[in-house]
């Protein structure tokens, strides 16, 4: 579906401010950007999260494993109608962690909510490619 630029322009401030957040590993900022009932898949045995506090919970033990993180999205792809918008996107994780460099690419889809406001998100899926 085609989306406005206004509307456009105004989702990806929203994944600007994610992935901003992101880099300073601002836990705070990234939870005023998701819904009270947020849900998530991500990767990992702990990455099925229900709720803005479970978010927090899953951002800090994350966060606490990485000295450095900095998140890019590329190819993004946005549809909406009335106050519901939907991204797909992909995604670029550079983190140090026990002082050695990694980078992760995966893949990420996200609906998100106007409230009139502000765009939050309201559901997020992070994945891996399977290798091979």
């Amino acid at each position: 579906m085609r989306v406005s630029e206004q509307t456009r322009e105004q989702i990806m401030a929203v994944l600007r401010r994610m992935t901003d957040a992101m880099g300073r590993k601002d836990i705070e900022s990234l939870v005023t950007l998701t819904d009270p009932d947020f849900r998530g898949l991500f990767t990992g045995a702990d990455g099925k999260v229900i709720g803005r506090e479970a978010c927090r919970r899953h951002l800090e033990h994350g966060f606490a494993r990485a000295e450095t993180v900095a998140l890019d999205l590329s190819d993004v792809h946005i549809g909406a109608e009335g106050t519901v918008a939907w991204v797909m996107a992909d995604m670029t994780c550079r983190f140090v962690s026990g002082g050695v460099p990694r980078t992760m690419n995966g893949r990420m889809t996200a609906v998100l909510r106007g409230t009139g406001h502000a765009w939050i998100f309201a559901q997020m899926h992070c994945s891996l490619p399977a290798e091979g």
